[in-house]
């Protein structure tokens, strides 16, 4: 056993149980979710001013306002096509009236076959397919909403895989501005760059995905945790001051551990919305929890099948049926931000509107679909489609996903406090190490030693008396 008089070093913790399993998760946990949380932070910080950076620096998105009307999109896209030769233009989109408008192209990608019979063949099985493929799309797809049916597979080549480019023309002259090119992949565009940073650490979306995915949940767990662990354990005035005030006149531990402390408070709330809504495009059973809570318990309807178009209607799309839809829903948004007309490519694919509300804002959009002969609209269920006005709260909360995410739900107001919860998303992890790093040991000399003192003493020879003293001297 221990002597009694021996001290004891090791003070008992005054933590509760709950607590230090907080603190145990919060560590490791943010050990190693921290360097995929500062990548993904600074990437959203720069991302969320994209269309404000854009319109700083790319003067040709902007023309002249005048008081003639818009050329109809027949009259844009025919000039464009002339301009992008064999390619066909995919949508047109107006803007202000100090905007310029966009014809959009959209352009898959090919595979390289391999050499040889195998290529060869698989080139002929391609045709054969091609041909086959062709006739079924003459005949009408599927009932809408059955699974499976009338739905086009994604290959290697789809939109993931392919090139966008958008043509910047003059609405009132046709004058094109500008051409501009960008894929998901290798893209010259800086901003695709930063989302594909953001979105998958730019690595091919099917691996970078479920890795940001999984560290953007394990951040949600760290921020309860670290309010868990941030909670005054005495609301008394020196405490508060601990948990709501930075001392910058401390030390530098001090200050970092402040930093980590009261800016992770001060933000938690926002990036708990950030995280959340992120999430969405990470996990579809996290989207699907996600609107079953908001709706009360509904599940959420994902209708993946795109409206249909009357196919038994054999005539050729004629393109000046698009500039009806624009004139229409002009009349009926004259307020409106902007609006983008999708033109269709095949028989069974119908016109597409899109109706913005406000400038740089996505929730309050109206989407519609149009037979491309009838100009019927045609209505699929989905949160996405038909008026923002008349859909239910659930599917106004989904539509406002992104503009939550990047803040512009609140404007530029909104956008400031999503930069500036972003940044301090990004600095946690490295305030966070540091405090660790300051409680190891590593590199740390230790103490020499003490020399062991004898259990016993060796007793002095005892002399008998101060005759045999002297005579020892």
């Amino acid at each position: 056993m221990f002597s009694s008089s021996k001290p004891n070093n090791k003070k008992k913790s005054k933590k509760s149980l709950f607590k230090r399993i907080m603190a145990w998760l919060h560590l490791w946990l943010g050990l190693a979710s921290g360097i995929i949380v500062v990548i993904v932070s600074l990437t959203g910080c720069i991302y969320v001013f994209e269309n404000e950076i854009k319109d700083f620096i790319e003067d040709w998105r902007f023309v002249k306002p005048q008081k003639e009307a818009f050329l109809l999109p027949s009259q844009l896209v025919s000039i464009a096509d002339k301009k992008m030769k064999d390619k066909k233009a995919t949508s047109v989109t107006f803007g202000a009236k100090d905007e310029a408008a966009i014809v959009g192209y959209f352009v898959e990608k090919k595979e390289e076959g391999e050499k040889g019979e195998q290529k060869r063949g698989e080139r002929k099985k391609e045709l054969a397919q091609n041909k086959e493929k062709a006739k079924s799309e003459l005949k009408p797809q599927g009932k809408p909403g059955e699974k499976g049916k009338g739905k086009e597979k994604k290959g290697k080549g789809g939109r993931r895989n392919g090139t966008f480019i958008s043509v910047y023309m003059n609405p009132y002259t046709g004058e094109i501005l500008n051409v501009k090119t960008f894929s998901r992949g290798d893209s010259p565009d800086f901003f695709r760059w930063i989302l594909n940073g953001h979105r998958a650490l730019w690595l091919p979306y099917d691996i970078g995905r479920p890795i940001v995915g999984v560290a953007v949940l394990i951040f949600v767990v760290l921020l309860i945790s670290g309010i868990v662990l941030w909670w005054p354990t005495k609301w008394i005035k020196s405490i508060i001051d601990k948990s709501f005030k930075i001392k910058w006149d401390a030390s530098f531990k001090r200050v970092n551990y402040d930093m980590h402390n009261v800016f992770g408070f001060y933000s938690c709330i926002f990036l708990f919305f950030i995280a959340v809504t992120g999430l969405v495009w990470s996990f579809g059973w996290w989207s699907k929890s996600l609107y079953w809570v908001t709706s009360g318990g509904k599940p959420l309807v994902e209708n993946r099948e795109s409206p249909k178009s009357d196919t038994t209607n054999v005539a050729a799309f004629n393109i000046t049926t698009a500039d009806k839809v624009l004139l229409n829903l002009r009349k009926e948004n004259p307020q409106a931000a902007g609006i983008m007309i999708s033109i269709p490519g095949k028989p069974a694919d119908p016109i597409g509107a899109f109706v913005y509300k406000q400038k740089n804002t996505f929730y309050n959009m109206d989407r519609y679909s149009f037979d491309q002969q009838s100009l019927k609209e045609i209505s699929i269920k989905t949160p996405f489609s038909g008026k923002y006005i008349e859909a239910n709260i659930p599917d106004k909360i989904r539509r406002m996903n992104y503009d939550i995410h990047v803040g512009s739900v609140l404007g530029l107001t909104g956008k400031i406090i999503a930069f500036l919860a972003s940044l301090i998303s990004a600095s946690l992890p490295i305030t966070g190490f540091i405090i660790w790093w300051g409680k190891q040991k590593f590199g740390k000399k230790k103490p020499a030693p003490k020399p062991k003192v004898a259990s016993k003493a060796i007793p002095a020879p005892k002399l008998k008396n101060t005759a045999e003293q002297e005579i020892t001297a």
